[in-house]
């Protein structure tokens, strides 16, 4: 089977599923903030992160996905390279999860997602038995033959929705000479897919995927439920998450406001910081995330974006019933007010070597931070999420 995309939306869908690129930063520190939770009531953290995409593995299945399809697409969408040793054992060589995720903590057997992938694959209840990072020579996964109980979460229908205004019509106060469709399409041309080799996807001096928008959403949100059944507060459970969305803003977006092809394709259409905002936002507009529009910029003040279709939002209401709480988008408000800050707050034109030690001495420093709340969402039912930043 060929990977076949289609894009509506702002959502690049694959095989039924919405599918967004992430980085290796941003995966490392969600994991990592998922297995936190560890002990709150009636919540294994481990289950979670295994069973979320073995439900959408099923769902592949069902819609005439084969082992060798799924095996294929494992390494064309960044995950690595699947390998069967015999009946009971499988190896990755290369995996997305079991070289990286170290950089966000201790080496440990982590490759919870590969697991529950070949639990999806194979109906048989997977675990992770050896580790690269750990010293193995491949991370090793041994196959029982308990069929594994995995309840579908994507039990509710949601319409994309299509009457999208473009960019500028919300407020004439503001133009800019970045041509979005340009930079749109340049991003779906460049070869952002996994290695043929190795089954990784570098660019932009970080190790992407093109993820499944559902696990995200499945595990983020499970783990915020059960922090607040725990007792621990909104603000605090949310902090969490939204700081996932921080780090991908740092490493990822400021990796792409470095690199040649930003230098190349988006720097000569820009003539200040607003240029190089509306720039960043044509790039995540590539990215399957929704579609994302500036309604204002007041410089050095205040920012309003609105994201039609954001894949929070529509894979809540994919799952729940309609939330009362809009301050709900976690990885779109750490994303966006990560963006204000490269640009605002540290000056990412200025090149500065995006190190852990920068991030926490001056990006994620809280002098001169902005400020963000979520105003709409549309796991609230409004029409799009909307989020102001500001001091």
């Amino acid at each position: 089977m060929t990977t076949k995309v289609v894009t509506t939306g702002g959502h690049n869908i694959i095989g039924g599923l919405s599918r967004v690129f992430h980085c290796n930063f941003y995966n490392a520190y969600l994991q990592m903030a998922v297995l936190m939770t560890q002990g709150t009531e009636k919540h294994d953290p481990e289950h979670l992160l295994i069973d979320s995409i073995a439900n959408l593995i099923n769902l592949l299945k069902q819609q005439g996905y084969s082992t060798d399809d799924l095996i294929q697409e494992f390494s064309q969408c960044g995950f690595g390279k699947l390998e069967q040793l015999d009946a009971k054992t499988w190896i990755t060589s290369r995996s997305h999860y079991g070289e990286v995720l170290c950089m966000m903590g201790k080496p440990q057997i982590n490759c919870y997602f590969t697991s529950g992938y070949l639990q999806g694959l194979l109906n048989k209840t997977v675990h992770e038995t050896e580790c690269k990072l750990l010293g193995a020579v491949a991370d090793k996964f041994l196959v029982s033959e308990e069929e594994p109980q995995v309840e579908n979460y994507l039990i509710h229908e949601f319409e994309l929705q299509t009457n999208i205004p473009q960019r500028f019509t919300i407020d004439q106060s503001f133009n800019t000479n970045v041509d979005e469709d340009k930079i749109i399409a340049a991003v779906r041309e460049m070869p952002l897919y996994g290695d043929a080799e190795t089954g990784l996807i570098k660019a932009f001096g970080a190790v992407l995927t093109n993820h499944f928008a559902d696990y995200y959403n499945r595990i983020s949100y499970e783990s915020y439920f059960a922090l607040c059944k725990a007792g621990i507060p909104e603000e605090d459970s949310k902090e969490m998450f939204i700081q996932a969305g921080h780090i991908c803003a740092f490493n990822t977006f400021g990796r792409i406001m470095q690199s040649p092809e930003w230098y190349n394709l988006v720097v000569p259409m820009c003539a200040n910081k607003e240029d190089w905002l509306h720039g960043m936002i044509a790039v995540l507009n590539g990215f399957g995330w929704g579609v994302y529009r500036i309604e204002k910029i007041i410089a050095e003040k205040k920012f309003i974006v609105r994201v039609y279709n954001s894949y929070e939002g529509v894979g809540y209401r994919k799952m729940y019933s309609k939330s009362t709480d809009r301050n709900i988008s976690f990885l779109a408000m750490g994303a966006v007010i990560g963006l204000i800050h490269l640009l605002w707050k540290v000056d990412i034109r200025d090149k500065p070597e995006l190190t852990q030690e920068f991030y926490v001495e001056q990006f994620n420093h809280p002098a001169n931070s902005y400020m963000i709340e979520q105003t709409h969402a549309i796991a609230a039912d409004d029409e799009y999420d909307r989020f102001i930043v500001s001091k």
